[in-house]
């Protein structure tokens, strides 16, 4: 149960990769199509107009989860973008697995063996990189990206609906309990399914640590103004005093992930 099961990870990333690809040709295809309407005169990059400031949305799709992204910042050289960022994604542990008790009638699919659903909220500095410029008509323009700051992994206890059998006149009853998972007291057969997310929200525990991330960053379309933007690479959060997800592990200290995010956003000029 707990050994990595590659033929199923492995999987799950690309589908998420996939879906990434999909949503941003859909957005490749709504910005031609409304354009078409937008009153705001063209802005070709052939006019060599030069925005000091931007901000960014993105969505993350990395090797152990989801997430979002947020940044915002200001060109410091015609080459250097500086950018604060704010970024939130889920992490899961390379060997969990979701299992259902066909059995059990309306039973719910969970991780045996999970402790907690873990979250990291990372706040930094990214600085941006101009490699190759895109040529006057549009086309790739590449950035390298790297930086870091600080990183809170957030651990919510994760909760499992646990059934007790006991005798009762005539044959056997049951009854359902709301428990954590614990090695020592419970049986793959004792398990009926997740308990509700919002459960053990109260009990959220703070791991602080740190994060750094490089990536290479791939922009398309023909206007300085709007973004839209494809970026790959990887992160790696350190929590010194460690976070558990899954209970046959001892405290993790090393999250490692590579990621791909969609971004759009917009230029402006602020003086």
């Amino acid at each position: 149960m707990y050994n990595t099961l590659e033929g199923i990870f492995y999987p799950v990333i690309m589908k998420r990769i996939v879906q990434i690809f999909i949503l941003f040709a859909f957005i490749l295809s709504s910005n031609e199509i409304f354009g078409q309407f937008d009153t705001e005169q063209f802005d070709s990059l052939e006019n060599q107009i030069l925005y000091n400031r931007q901000w960014t949305f993105g969505i993350v799709a990395h090797s152990l989860g989801l997430g979002i992204q947020y940044r915002s910042g200001k060109r410091t050289t015609y080459f250097s973008t500086r950018m604060w960022e704010v970024e939130f994604v889920g992490m899961r542990s390379y060997k969990q697995v979701k299992v259902i008790k066909h059995y059990f009638a309306n039973s719910r699919r969970y991780v045996y063996g999970k402790l907690n659903d873990a979250f990291f909220l990372r706040g930094g500095m990214i600085w941006k990189k101009l490699l190759n410029r895109k040529p006057y008509w549009g086309g790739i323009e590449l950035r390298l990206t790297y930086g870091g700051g600080v990183s809170l992994g957030l651990a919510k206890p994760y909760y499992l609906y646990v059934l007790y059998f006991y005798e009762v006149p005539g044959g056997f009853s049951y009854e359902i309990k709301t428990e954590r998972f614990d090695p020592s007291q419970q049986s793959w057969d004792d398990i009926y399914g997740r308990a509700p997310f919002t459960k053990g929200l109260g009990e959220t525990t703070i791991h602080p640590g740190v994060y750094g991330k490089i990536g290479l960053n791939f922009e398309f379309g023909k206007r300085n103004t709007k973004i839209t933007a494809l970026e790959i690479g990887g992160t790696m959060d350190v929590i010194p005093l460690g976070l558990t997800i899954i209970s046959n592990k001892n405290k993790q200290i090393f999250f490692p992930t590579a990621y791909l995010t969609l971004t759009f956003g917009k230029r402006f000029n602020k003086y």
